[in-house]
C-alpha cells in the first residue's frame, strides 16, 4: 500500500509527468495526465499553493458530475486549496481527458476502476472527496469498493439514484435520456433540462449559458453512454456499509437530490446534512464558497487522518 507520507506536491508531479513515471504524463496547460485501461489519458487539475514539504492535511479529490469538467470547481478551489493539495480529474470524453472510441460504454465499476488507477498514479493511498452530482455516485462507490482509500466523503446535489420522474423529463421526445441526447445533441439536452440541475431562479444568464456551453463540450455519444451507467446506478441498499462519515449539501427545493437527503442521513454510519434553504439544484454553483466552507467545517469535526 502507498504511503500517506508519499502523497507528492505539485512540482514533483509534474516532473515526473515529464518522463512518463507511473503513468503520469505533462499536459499542454501544465497539468498531469493518467493513462488508464485501453491507452485513454484522463486529464487532473492539481491545485497546489502550499509547501513542498507540507504533510500536514489530507490531499483532496474533487469530481464533477455528469458530462461536466474540472472547470466547475474553480469557485472552490480557493478556499479549500488554502490549506489542502485539490486534485480534479476528469472522467473519459469529459474536460481535457481523451475521448474514447466510438462504441464507448462503461458501468459504475469501470469508473471507480479509472479513478483508482489515477489515485494510485498521484501516489494518493487516502483522500477526501468531493463529488458533485454523479461525482458523489462515484465516490460512495469508491467508498464501498475502497474503503481504506477514503477519509470522507462530501456530496453535493447527490441522489443515492437517477429519480424516475427525472428519468422521465430527461428522456425529452424519445424513450430514454441516452436516446434524447444521441438525436438532439448535448447542448440541445442540457438547455431544455438545465432547471433540474441548476437552479436558474438564483442563477445568472452569464452562468446558465456558460454551463451549457461547457457541457456540450462532451460528445454526444460519450455523454449518452455515461447516463446509461449512471441511470444504473442505486446505491441505497449498500449505504449502511459506507464507512467514511459524510457530508451532505444540498438545496432543500432539489428536484433530484432533496428527497434523498433525509434517507441518506437515517441510513449512513456517518451521515451529516447541511441544507441550504430556497435553492434547487446546483448549490455548489450557486453558493460556492458556502458550501466549501461547510465542507472545512466538517473536515474540522473529524479526528486527524
Amino acid at each position: 500500500m502507498l504511503s500517506v507520507a508519499r502523497a507528492r506536491d505539485k512540482r514533483h508531479l509534474v516532473a515526473r509527468a515529464a518522463i512518463g513515471y507511473n503513468g503520469l504524463n505533462a499536459t499542454e496547460d501544465g497539468m498531469v495526465s493518467v493513462r488508464v485501461d485501453g491507452g485513454v489519458a484522463l486529464n487532473c487539475a492539481v491545485d497546489d499553493f502550499l509547501w513542498p514539504w507540507d504533510r500536514a492535511t489530507l490531499p483532496v479529490v474533487m469530481m464533477h458530475g455528469y458530462a461536466r469538467n474540472a472547470t466547475f470547481w474553480n469557485r472552490w478551489v480557493p478556499p479549500i486549496a488554502a490549506t489542502h493539495r485539490v486534485y480534479r480529474p476528469e472522467l473519459r470524453g469529459c474536460g481535457g481527458s481523451d475521448v474514447p472510441p466510438p462504441g464507448f460504454h462503461c458501468d459504475a465499476g469501470d469508473v471507480v476502476r479509472d479513478i483508482v488507477t489515477v489515485l494510485d498514479a498521484l501516489e494518493l493511498p487516502r483522500v477526501h472527496w468531493i463529488g458533485e452530482s454523479s461525482g458523489g455516485l462515484i465516490g460512495l462507490a469508491l467508498a464501498l469498493a475502497h474503503p481504506e482509500r477514503i477519509a470522507s466523503l462530501a456530496l453535493c446535489n447527490a441522489p443515492t439514484r437517477i429519480p424516475d420522474t427525472i428519468r422521465k423529463i430527461y428522456s425529452l421526445d424519445r424513450e430514454s435520456a441516452a436516446a434524447a441526447i444521441r438525436a438532439h445533441g448535448v447542448g440541445h439536452w442540457c438547455r431544455e433540462t438545465l432547471g433540474y440541475r441548476l437552479d436558474v431562479t438564483h442563477a445568472a444568464p452569464e452562468l446558465c449559458e456558460w454551463y451549457v456551453a461547457e457541457m456540450d463540450k462532451t460528445r454526444p455519444d460519450v455523454a449518452a453512454a455515461l447516463m446509461e451507467c449512471f441511470e444504473a446506478v442505486d446505491l441505497m441498499p449498500q449505504l449502511g456499509q459506507v464507512r467514511a462519515p459524510v457530508l451532505l449539501l444540498s438545496g432543500d427545493q432539489s428536484q433530484i437530490a432533496s428527497e434523498h437527503q433525509a434517507a441518506f442521513a437515517k441510513t449512513l454510519p456517518d451521515g451529516r446534512v447541511k441544507s441550504f434553504a430556497g435553492y434547487g439544484h446546483g448549490v455548489n454553483l450557486l453558493q460556492p464558497e458556502a458550501c466549501a466552507v461547510a465542507v472545512l467545517e466538517f473536515w474540522g469535526t473529524l479526528p486527524r487522518a
